[in-house]
């Protein structure tokens, strides 16, 4: 500088409409700033980079030196990158619906000139403005796909929702509602299945699809085809019925090889639930937790959407005094009423009399739920069976049962300690409202009390002469 005083200037790129800091050090090279994690640059435009930062500092400071204004770091750093923080604007203000034209320091000569540029712009991002302005227009798969959950499909189909949100954004291969096919369901299935999925934001840590998940999405998927032929009359054929997971030979299937049906269907047995049920906890989460699992099991072994949407209403006294719950099964539309568990439950009534508080959400309890099994011993190990959509073969593994816990096994402890007691399918059926028997079978399965006792009862006897 023409005072002899030297200061720093930071180095900035715009990915994604993101100011984003970049350190040349080589010891940060490997640290998602040059290369690696979400930011990747190689070294020839790394100096590109610096040589256009350089000229804009001198464009700045020659700018000062004009304008007779005070050189400061700071008007050095906003003179050097107004042009790239002016587009950041500027891109904000039309995504939020502002209309910024010439007089007003903006993009746009006139409001024509805006509203056409947000009618012929492709760019995803618009969307929500293009309908907040009435301009938008349905064309693409998802945006029929509210329409085809509120309408058409129970809330449960909206799962494969997220899938195609990213595989469209990964891969740019959006489907047009006109041209749901067989070709795009293959192109679409060959990519996840590959793929897998991620639970992170930055997609990192991916983990395969099992063959139900697969095939579950594939049904809804054909679910909303019958929407857009039947329902919309958006197609003229229905060509995606002809998508198969799995061909005729095993070298047209995506699916590697033919599963076996299989449930990893686990439970407490009755002496470690009871112990669970006793076991006295430090951590008043970890204890609110364990109490929700206890009342949602002994409810009625509630499903997790039916369980979060009781209330005070859902609870009532009879004639007789006792407490019956009411509830009726989103699941399969089926009327429940149970009475309360006298020994398990009036404890936790009593226990929260000023009323229970509010459940956690549903990702903090089954954390705080395999806590809380941790704390307490639950240390069995379970065999475990996963068949991978990509896998050549099944994968089984053993885990303990406080890695896996979760608020799904509230109705499989119902059943299974109902059954383990020696109760009758019909009466444990109608306490968790199952309509059919095949789960209850499953358990008598996993607990032979009956073959036990029975082979307990045969013994040798004295004979004393034959």
């Amino acid at each position: 500088m023409h005072t002899g005083i030297e200061t720093e200037i930071p180095v900035y790129d715009y990915v994604n409409h993101k100011r984003l800091p970049i350190s040349v050090k080589k010891e940060h090279w490997n640290k998602g700033y040059v290369t690696g994690g979400v930011y990747h640059i190689p070294i020839r435009d790394v100096n590109s980079l610096l040589s256009k930062v350089e000229r804009n500092v001198k464009d700045a400071v020659n700018e000062l030196i004009e304008k007779n204004i005070k050189i400061t770091r700071d008007n050095i750093i906003q003179l050097t990158y107004i042009n790239e923080d002016n587009a950041l604007e500027n891109e904000r203000k039309i995504a939020s619906g502002e209309i910024i034209v010439n007089e007003d320091g903006g993009a746009f000569a006139s409001h024509d000139e805006f509203v056409d540029f947000i009618i012929e712009s492709q760019d995803p991002k618009f969307d929500k403005l293009k309908k907040s302005m009435g301009l938008y227009k349905k064309q693409y798969i998802l945006d029929y796909w509210d329409d085809f959950i509120r309408e058409y499909a129970p809330d449960s189909y909206n799962t494969p929702r997220y899938v195609i949100e990213e595989y469209i954004k990964n891969t740019g291969d959006n489907c047009k509602a006109t041209e749901f096919s067989s070709q795009w369901l293959e192109r679409f299935f060959k990519h996840i299945i590959k793929e897998g999925y991620s639970y992170r934001k930055d997609g990192t840590n991916r983990n395969p699809y099992t063959i139900t998940t697969v095939s579950k999405y594939l049904k809804h998927l054909r679910a909303f085809g019958d929407y857009l032929f039947v329902e919309k009359e958006i197609l003229n054929n229905q060509d995606y019925k002809r998508f198969e997971l799995k061909k005729k030979t095993k070298k047209q299937s995506l699916i590697k090889y033919h599963p076996e049906p299989y449930i990893n269907t686990h439970a407490l047995y009755k002496k470690e639930f009871d112990w669970f049920y006793y076991f006295k906890f430090d951590d008043q989460k970890l204890e609110r937790a364990r109490d929700m699992f206890i009342l949602q099991t002994w409810l009625g072994g509630l499903r997790q959407v039916d369980f979060y949407k009781l209330s005070k209403e859902n609870l009532h006294k009879d004639s007789n005094g006792l407490y019956r719950i009411w509830f009726e099964q989103q699941k399969t539309e089926g009327e429940v009423i149970n009475k309360i568990n006298q020994n398990y439950l009036m404890p936790i009534f009593n226990k929260y009399a000023d009323g229970f508080p509010v459940f956690f959400e549903v990702h903090d309890y089954n954390d705080l739920l395999k806590k809380a099994a941790v704390d307490a011993g639950l240390n069995r190990k379970l065999r475990f069976r996963y068949e991978y959509a990509n896998a050549s073969e099944a994968t089984e593994e053993w885990l303990p049962i406080h890695d896996m816990i979760s608020n799904s096994w509230a109705r499989n402890c119902a059943v299974s300690i109902l059954c383990e007691l020696g109760y009758p399918d019909y009466r444990i059926a109608k306490f968790t409202g199952h309509k059919d028997l095949e789960m209850i079978n499953h358990y008598k399965k996993i607990h032979p009390k009956e073959v036990d006792s029975m082979i307990d009862d045969v013994k040798p006897e004295f004979v004393k002469e034959l």
